[in-house]
């Protein structure tokens, strides 16, 4: 099969979820025999480069600010008019996009097309203009297939805009992220491995649960991994006091290989995120044996779990209730078995076992036209209990209202 994936940036010269996302996704395709194309943005001059795996890289040149800008058209939204010239060209069977315009490339191309919503598409994330507005309520109407990354999207989905989804979500390359088996002893290290550039992952308040965690375990540190000015977390950390500030290591990105070591190494993650449709971080986490905490939104809790043993959903959106669950998940963590546990639970996300195969049906059923009875999963009894695949009641409905924009990004584009 010929599979073109569009998204205005690459990983990793973008490191987020989304790009992450597509560089897996392209990577799994085409270790599994597929020819993958990968439609993506540059400030240079357009090139052509293909990867060891196979997979061909297509970079097309941004359009520059111009009177899109003025209506609050970024490059983002534009990218979809540079993306529909080599779909036309190459005929893929089936576009994957990631954006409403690559999604509209995609249809306009007369191409079977998946859009995948990467945010939360919550009424409180919808942006204020019309015109963006007006773009995701195209490439939800328009597409094959409009997909979401997790069931409690799949819901927000159908309630703020009465249409139907798929549940597909990204998954985690395990040979990437090899667990540390042994228990989680010594002092707490709290990991945070997010954009804190991107005030919706909420770096503020897990610098305000180190806070109310040091009352009770003074010798606890929180470490900061992930691209973004870090100073807004030192001015909040510093409002603390100085004893939170000086439990604070910034890691920085560091390079892509260094991630993993950095989950292997601490005690619990947080992510105390807010609109979060998935939460990869989680998951990387418990590939490497690292049990997690989470706020109680969002995909997030279809991650961690209630009673999975590999890490604790906060009861709310505090610093207190989400110290408790630290504590919670640090007791886990100094547990025999705790480590076999999360990285067992990780598999549901793995790309070879899981979440690749989930995708190469979806594309099958597009491109032959015959419907599978569970399009997005395998018919695994816990797989498919916890994520229903697709909502059919409201199939055909209008959409009513739209929205736009994706992790990193102001909403949900």
């Amino acid at each position: 099969m010929r599979i073109a994936i569009v998204h205005p940036y690459p990983w990793p010269e973008v490191r987020r979820g989304a790009e992450r996302y597509l560089d897996d996704l392209g990577h799994y395709l085409a270790g599994a025999g597929h020819v993958v194309e990968v439609v993506t943005g540059t400030k240079g001059k357009p090139r052509l480069t293909r990867r060891e795996d196979g997979v061909l890289f297509r970079y097309v040149r941004h359009l520059e600010p111009g009177p899109a800008a003025r209506v609050g058209l970024s490059e983002v939204e534009t990218f979809g008019a540079r993306a529909l010239r080599p779909l036309f060209a190459w005929c893929p069977d089936v576009v994957h996009a990631f954006t409403p315009s690559g999604a509209i490339a995609g249809r306009l191309a007369g191409r079977p097309t998946v859009y995948t919503v990467l945010g939360h598409p919550d009424r409180a994330q919808l942006p204020p203009s019309r015109v963006l507005q007006g773009l995701f309520k195209s490439a939800v109407k328009s597409a094959h297939v409009t997909a979401v990354l997790s069931k409690a999207s799949l819901g927000a989905l159908r309630d703020t805009f009465n249409r139907h989804s798929v549940v597909l979500p990204p998954g985690v390359r395990l040979e990437r992220f090899p667990p540390a088996l042994e228990a989680r002893t010594g002092p707490p290290r709290i990991l945070f491995s997010a954009s804190l550039a991107d005030r919706r992952k909420r770096v503020d308040l897990a610098v305000q649960t180190l806070s109310v965690l040091l009352q009770r375990h003074p010798d606890a540190r929180l470490a900061l991994s992930g691209e973004g000015d870090a100073s807004w977390a030192l001015e909040t950390a510093s409002r603390e006091g100085d004893h939170v500030r000086a439990a604070l290591d910034i890691l920085g990105p560091g390079a892509p290989a260094d991630v993993p070591a950095r989950y292997r190494e601490a005690s619990v993650t947080l992510l105390p995120a807010e609109h979060e449709a998935f939460g990869l971080a989680l998951v990387e986490s418990l590939a490497s044996g690292t049990p997690a905490v989470c706020a109680p939104t969002g995909g997030m809790p279809e991650i961690v779990g209630h009673d999975e043993g590999v890490g604790v959903v906060a009861h709310s959106t505090d610093p207190r209730s989400l110290a408790e669950a630290l504590e919670g998940a640090l007791i886990l963590a100094a547990q025999p078995g705790t480590a076999s546990r999360c990285a067992q639970r990780a598999r549901l996300w793995s790309w070879d076992e899981a979440v690749g195969p989930a995708h190469e049906r979806l594309y099958s059923e597009m491109t032959t036209g015959t419907e599978s009875p569970n399009p997005g999963f395998e018919p695994d009894s816990e797989w498919s209990a916890r994520f229903p695949s697709r909502s059919r009641e409201t199939d055909g409905a209008d959409l009513g209202a739209g929205a736009t924009d994706l992790e990193g990004s102001s909403h949900f584009r």
